[in-house]
């Protein structure tokens, strides 16, 4: 099988500043600094009126946090807390907006608010802002009395109550180990001691596991689909032929190594950057593709659903997602539980 790679980036910007890092790596004496005042006392986390958990993580690229951050306030929920999320909303336009999240588009919100949108009650909070501590007080005030944090573990302007943090294929690459651009982290791995609990995640991914975490989880699918077409559940798309891969997700390996588990089998790949935006240039091109392999279906994550079923009656083959289940052990629930006595 002749599998089709393609990556598009044009976020020339990142690129100069991975260089210009790589030869002044100012950002590490600001990391060593910043941590340096917050673990002797010198800097502390601004405190607001609620429980603050932060779900974060000390690598680039998609560990699992949003599926996390769902499965931890579907559960503090069933037991009785009001939830609110703070999440930055990767990918939006209008970076700078804050709002709390009613109708929003993905454009306007992000992909991945929408996932957390449509996978928590409706009684759950969502608030969409750089600034993590205005939008915890404005969920405080509105009677949150627990704030989840997607994505907080450096941000330590904020205070929190609990530190989780996930550990994801990437970390288990000795390769990786270094701090960004020389690696994936984002900050070493000393400074994991501040975490209170550590979590492996994709961990049914992974041949070999050397990092030392409090808990592992597999990462699990449902067999209900998302699709545009009469396809309902994995076994039915796993029956057909003529499949493109199209991913613009974090870790993209583990959404192929995924479709291997579930023996969906790929014809080609469309390999995009993380939070990609599909305009119609991306969809030509997906059909030229289409038409020229004979390709009519689309597997994708949910994150992508979400974007391409906009292009619903411009795509020429059918989307599905598959679609992750958001679950935490009963382990991980109770030691959760135990720290917000």
């Amino acid at each position: 099988m002749n599998n089709i790679h393609i990556t598009m980036n044009n976020k020339l910007l990142t690129h100069a500043l991975s260089a210009l890092l790589f030869v002044f790596p100012v950002h590490l004496i600001f990391i060593f600094l910043k941590n340096f005042l917050y673990d002797f006392g010198f800097l502390k986390g601004e405190k607001v009126d609620a429980k603050v958990i932060s779900v974060g993580n000390i690598a680039l690229g998609g560990t699992g946090k949003t599926p996390t951050t769902i499965a931890i306030a579907n559960f503090l929920e069933r037991n009785g807390y009001t939830v609110g999320i703070v999440t930055r909303g990767h990918g939006r336009e209008n970076i700078s907006n804050s709002f709390l999240l009613k109708n929003q588009s993905w454009k306007e919100c992000g992909d991945e608010v929408v996932i957390l949108k449509n996978n928590t009650s409706s009684n759950t909070r969502i608030f969409v802002s750089l600034d993590k501590i205005y939008a915890a007080k404005q969920l405080s005030n509105m009677g949150c009395n627990i704030i989840l944090l997607d994505d907080g573990f450096q941000h330590r302007r904020i205070g929190r109550n609990i530190d989780i943090v996930l550990l994801g294929p990437e970390n288990q690459n000795k390769k990786c180990h270094l701090v960004y651009p020389y690696g994936l982290l984002r900050e070493p791995f000393c400074y994991l001691k501040r975490a209170d609990i550590t979590i492996s995640t994709k961990n049914n991914l992974i041949k070999n596991t050397g990092l030392i975490s409090d808990y592992k989880m597999d990462l699990k699918i449902k067999q209900e689909v998302l699709s545009s077409s009469t396809i309902k559940n994995i076994h039915s798309l796993a029956n057909k032929s003529g499949i493109v891969s199209v991913c613009s997700i974090g870790d993209p390996l583990s959404f192929s190594k995924t479709l291997e588990r579930i023996n969906i089998n790929v014809d080609k790949k469309l390999i995009f950057p993380d939070h990609w935006p599909f305009s119609f240039h991306d969809i030509e091109k997906i059909n030229r593709l289409a038409l020229k392999e004979n390709l009519k279906h689309i597997v994708c994550t949910e994150k992508d659903f979400v974007k391409l079923i906009e292009f619903k009656q411009d795509l020429k083959i059918d989307i599905n997602a598959i679609v992750m289940k958001h679950e935490i052990s009963k382990e991980i629930e109770q030691d959760i539980l135990g720290r917000l006595m």
